[in-house]
């Protein structure tokens, strides 16, 4: 792990703008989180400093920066333009330093080095969150394709071809590949790295799917408000799969959305409307009578 009181390292968290933000892993100062938005960062604590400042031109305005740390920051950002322009030796010298962006990339890439080769530590729970991997990606804006991107490549098509074989082998739609939650999913496992065991089979159809119930009740809580407050419609769907199987669907229809019920083995009687209203009225008396009631 990385010793934050190494006097190499510190001596590169000198810079004021590092009051305001915290790098997203000590191993790579160049993407911070704003302490104030939580918003990810690239281009280490200079492009922080300018989300925090509001400077146009590289980073979004952070919306909750106090008053007096824009300023402060401003005022700092004046003072070293006047001392550029004031004396001209001061860009002399330091166009043969690495600028401090630099400097924090050369320092996360050696220490990433020194690490202890994929063995993780009880740190690591902090320094890799799924979740902050996740909301890093949909903030992220575009970026242009890089010498980095273009050597990462061909490990990328590599991945990918342990991907497919899955795929084919399980007879997965490829539709599937667009869902939101796959995505997610690859990126959950890269941010944990190497040496990730797959959940076993127990795990999978049991704890696991439990989690996702409970999950799927606390959404819905929203949804059920809606319906005592302003009522909502209940509604059914057959539909008849290739095994000539009828199902019936039941949904209930509100301001906050359409939300699946349940649904009914519908093979072995005739669907008519009286045997329709004989399945959706026990329905109708549980979910309440303020609402709309629509077949």
């Amino acid at each position: 792990m990385v010793n934050d009181n190494d006097p190499s390292r510190t001596s590169h968290r000198s810079d004021p703008g590092w009051k305001h933000c915290h790098p997203m892993d000590e191993s790579n100062l160049n993407s911070t989180i704003c302490n104030y938005y939580g918003k990810v960062m690239k281009g280490g604590v200079t492009r922080a400093k300018e989300h925090f400042m509001a400077k146009k031109g590289n980073a979004a305005a952070c919306t909750k920066t106090p008053k007096n740390v824009r300023e402060e920051l401003w005022k700092l950002y004046k003072e070293k333009a006047d001392n550029s322009s004031v004396n001209p030796k001061y860009n002399a010298s330091n166009a043969n330093h690495e600028s401090e962006d630099e400097v924090e990339i050369s320092i996360a890439s050696n220490d990433k080095g020194r690490n202890s080769g994929g063995r993780k530590g009880p740190m690591d729970m902090f320094c890799r969150n799924p979740t902050a991997a996740i909301e890093k990606r949909k903030k992220e804006k575009l970026r242009q394709a890089n010498i980095k991107e273009a050597c990462d490549k061909n490990l990328k098509v590599s991945v990918h071809q342990y991907i497919a074989p899955f795929w084919y082998q399980a007879g997965l739609s490829f539709n599937l590949v667009k869902l939101k939650s796959f995505q997610d999913m690859i990126d959950a496992i890269g941010a944990y790295g190497p040496n990730l065991l797959a959940p076993s089979y127990h795990e999978i159809r049991v704890p696991l799917i439990n989690k996702e119930v409970e999950y799927t009740k606390k959404l819905l809580q929203d949804h059920k408000l809606q319906w005592s407050k302003h009522g909502c419609s209940i509604m059914s769907d057959a539909w008849t799969n290739r095994k000539q199987r009828c199902l019936i669907k039941f949904l209930v229809s509100s301001l906050a959305g359409t939300m699946f019920v349940k649904s009914i083995d519908g093979s072995n009687f005739v669907k008519t409307g009286e045997k329709l209203f004989e399945m959706l009225n026990p329905l109708w008396r549980r979910l309440g009578k303020k609402m709309l009631f629509k077949l």
